[in-house]
């Protein structure tokens, strides 16, 4: 308040909110999801620069249909851009619309490449997302099999297999049953 009188700065005790990202590292779905979006960042980048494009074409486009018949709506591409990114988002707000044939067969495709478009970073992260716990499930079973080599699972090996479960979020029960089944799975394969 001394250097900058009259301005209110407690607007900066938002910045508190920054600590909840501390938490990340006490979840394993957060560092997952993390993960996930680091690995797929290049993708991400791609679809919004691509989504980007899509808005500007699509302010522009219905721009030239509706300017001269809503000036107040579409009077400018700016302005234009407000009802392209509620029709490409899929919200619809309602409050501006086309009311032109033309216009409505625009927004109608627009809408409808808005759906795609939202469909794209769902099927990428899900699909990454799966991947990283095909990865990790992978990486859980290697260890069970490195620690079952010599026909036996010593407390450190085991312990070590308990850290990668809980990595996968797996619950004490879950990884106990998940090295009681290989280890049924190895005697069989000892014994055939």
């Amino acid at each position: 308040q001394v250097l900058f009188p009259g301005l209110d700065l407690r607007f900066l005790r938002l910045l508190r909110l920054l600590r909840v990202f501390k938490l990340t590292r006490y979840f394993t779905s957060f560092e997952l999801l993390l993960t996930v979006l680091h690995e797929e960042r290049k993708s991400l980048t791609g679809i919004f620069f691509i989504m980007m494009v899509m808005l500007t074409l699509a302010a522009s486009a219905l721009y030239l249909v509706e300017r001269d018949i809503q000036p107040n709506s579409f009077g400018s591409i700016p302005q234009a851009m407000w009802w392209a990114v509620a029709a490409l988002t899929t919200v619809g707000y309602g409050d501006v619309y086309p009311i032109s044939l033309t216009g409505q067969i625009l927004g109608s495709l627009v809408t409808i490449l808005g759906i795609g478009m939202v469909a794209l970073p769902s099927g990428i992260l899900a699909s990454a997302f799966s991947e990283q716990m095909r990865r990790r499930r992978e990486a859980l079973e290697d260890t069970i099999q490195d620690a079952l080599e010599d026909g036996l699972i010593t407390d450190e090996e085991l312990a070590a297999i308990r850290k990668v479960g809980r990595n996968l979020s797996m619950s004490e029960e879950q990884i106990e049953k998940f090295v009681e089944e290989s280890q049924h799975i190895f005697n069989k394969d000892r014994n055939i």
